[in-house]
């Protein structure tokens, strides 16, 4: 009979939080060892020392891992000595961990900015489920009531770690209530969004240069996953904050198994692809996934135009497959609901969806165990990005680019399209200057800059930011085009609002003509930013609740058009997007033609110092002739 010890003493020589994937394997010994009949009352016993600094026991109190991942010490370290820190992290690598420990050994409140709320929901209720009750959610979807309940808890010490939505930064007198506070540390997470040069820009983060300078916060530190040399430069400048201490982890991952399949035409990739869904394909793979039509895994399909995520789907349904598309030209509700179907794990679900990267930010499901890019995509970045999506729960993932040289010359008819220049320059400006108007300020929707300019979406973004790089205007966050609001009962024993502003801006609301932002402003005698954060006072002081979709860009003109006449094409440096675009797409296509280790390219890319003979033995080209390929879960 075999003595209960065994497992006792096994567990605690074997089981380690941080390697649950190995779970498998520590069975598999346990088996061979009972089947082998071995007296266990012969094995030692060891008593499982617990850890004695205080960094590893605050890990050990408040999350019950007794050793950190790699990396993620130094940062933690770093945080704690009052440096500022920039840290590009992998993804689905114990990032939140970084900023979460510190938070929870400091003594002042820890703010914590995310570009999704969804993305802090989650974060916050994770914590709440290992019993950390010390931290809060305060967004612009809120009752009244929900955010001064927060605040409330705020003001007794209840809350360390404080999750904000960038919109509720625009209330200054939100900002006066955390200024009571001492602010320990201040995150960014995914920082990214910050850099206007980037795919994620997020117009909201731009308040956040103002919101440091008020706050004026202990230590600052900004995470990303994705954030090559010129990204990191672009996010610091913006934010204008003292030198931080640069912590690159690195963005390998060895789990994800990545592979480029050459394709001569579109027929060749499907060809690829169903043999690879159905484990037909007589290419070397690091890792076989069997087959997927009868052991259905979710994957995901990127696909560089909308049209083609629709053909691909339709491809993969009349084979059976459980598979739809996702793109921006969706309808809300449908987007929503191939979201909602992926993350099913019934026989109601899908298992593949086929996406443009509008399927990106957000997607947070452990077990993707493929990414497939049909599309060369325009960056390293953008590619990891995505790819970084599959494997979340350590288990391997293969990683496919399916590779044709005529994705190049899509890509480098995009960056032509997209390239700004004096002309288009001028024209957008002029298309600003005309439009309706509150003093400096511009509220324009995206459809009327495309439809007054004549050019695109993308066309647009790169025209805004190459004028307000050359001082010719700014965009602040986004305002609603028209508002919703609800008027609490209790606001007359409040009294008037004692601002002039606010008192004036109620008055305008209260009588029941709904009106534009702009007409707020006239009938205000106030510029949109100064209504805005107006309305955000009201609604912190409890007079309002007010809702509205921010689909306006808020522009202020700092020059005119006759300024900008007068440059030289060589003063506006519009050859500066050719150049970064084309060199970010030579820097894809070496990945993709690499012959030697595709890891070493990726991390080249992002700065980190790699020695020529690095091979990362995961890749296509370094498992070639190392070994044959496993099933996932294989020894």
């Amino acid at each position: 009979m075999v003595s209960p010890q065994f497992f006792i003493f096994s567990a605690s020589d074997f089981f380690h939080r941080k390697n649950m994937s190995n779970l498998r394997d520590l069975l598999k010994e346990v088996d061979a060892i009972l089947d082998s009949g071995t007296d266990v009352s012969e094995f030692p016993t060891h008593a499982c020392e617990p850890p004695t600094d205080p960094l590893s026991v605050a890990l050990d109190t408040h999350f019950g891992y007794t050793s950190f991942r790699k990396g993620q010490r130094e940062i933690v370290e770093a945080i704690l000595d009052d440096e500022n820190v920039f840290a590009v992290f992998p993804t689905g690598h114990g990032k939140s961990l970084c900023y979460q420990l510190p938070a929870l050994m400091l003594d002042g409140v820890t703010i914590v900015i995310s570009p999704l709320i969804s993305l802090m929901k989650d974060q916050v209720d994770a914590l709440r489920e290992q019993g950390i009750n010390s931290v809060a959610l305060i967004n612009s979807t809120q009752t009244w009531e929900e955010y001064q309940s927060e605040l409330a808890r705020l003001r007794r010490n209840e809350i360390k770690l404080l999750y904000i939505s960038p919109e509720r930064l625009r209330s200054r007198r939100f900002l006066d209530i955390l200024n009571a506070f001492p602010i320990s540390l201040f995150v960014i997470d995914e920082a990214h969004c910050i850099s206007q040069w980037g795919r994620d820009f997020r117009p909201a983060y731009l308040s956040l240069k103002d919101t440091v300078d008020v706050l004026q916060p202990r230590v600052i530190a900004l995470f990303t996953a994705t954030a090559p040399p010129e990204i990191q430069e672009d996010i610091l400048n913006v934010l204008n904050i003292p030198t931080p201490r640069i912590l690159i982890q690195g963005i390998e991952r060895p789990n994800l198994k990545l592979v480029v399949q050459q394709n001569e035409d579109d027929d060749e990739k499907y060809q690829h692809l169903e043999r690879f869904l159905t484990d037909q394909d007589p290419n070397p793979l690091p890792i076989r996934l069997g087959n997927l039509k009868k052991s259905p895994k979710n994957g995901i399909i990127y696909a560089g135009r909308r049209r083609e995520t629709e053909e691909i789907a339709d491809f993969l349904q009349r084979r059976g497959f459980r598979a739809d598309f996702y793109h921006a030209g969706l309808e809300p509700h449908e987007r929503t609901r191939v979201q909602e179907a992926f993350f099913d794990n019934s026989e109601n679900g899908l298992d593949i969806v086929v996406a443009t990267n509008a399927f990106g930010m957000g997607i947070d499901k452990p077990d993707i165990r493929y990414i497939v890019h049909w599309t060369l995509t325009g960056t390293l970045e953008e590619y990891c990005q995505e790819v970084g999506r599959a494997g979340r729960d350590d288990e391997d993932a293969l990683c496919i680019l399916l590779f044709c040289n005529d994705d190049r010359g899509l890509h480098e008819w995009f960056i032509k399209e997209n390239a700004p220049d004096k002309q288009s320059l001028l024209k957008l400006l002029k298309v600003v200057e005309n439009f309706k108007r509150s003093d400096r300020y511009r509220t324009i929707s995206n459809d009327e800059l495309e439809w007054m300019s004549g050019a695109k979406g993308t066309k647009i973004h790169v025209c805004l930011s190459y004028l307000e790089k050359l001082g010719f205007l700014k965009r602040w966050y986004n305002v609603p085009s028209q508002l919703s609001v609800r008027f609490r009962g209790f606001w007359v024993e409040k009294g008037e609002p004692v601002e002039a502003t606010q008192r004036e801006l109620l008055r305008q609301l209260r009588g029941g003509k709904s009106k534009t932002i702009l007409e707020l402003c006239e009938a205000v005698g106030e510029n949109p930013k100064m209504i805005m954060e107006a309305l955000a006072e009201l609604q912190s002081d409890g007079y309002i609740q007010y809702w509205g979709q921010e689909d306006l860009l808020l522009i202020e003109l700092l020059e005119d058009s006759q300024m900008l006449s007068t440059l030289t094409d060589e003063q506006i440096e519009v050859g500066d997007y050719v150049r970064q675009k084309q060199s970010q797409l030579n820097q894809m296509v070496v990945y993709a033609l690499e012959t030697t280790c595709r890891m070493r390219v990726i991390r080249d890319y992002f700065g980190e110092h790699v020695d020529e003979s690095y091979r990362c033995g995961t890749c296509d080209l370094c498992q070639q002739n190392s070994h044959q390929p496993l099933a996932v879960g294989s020894q």
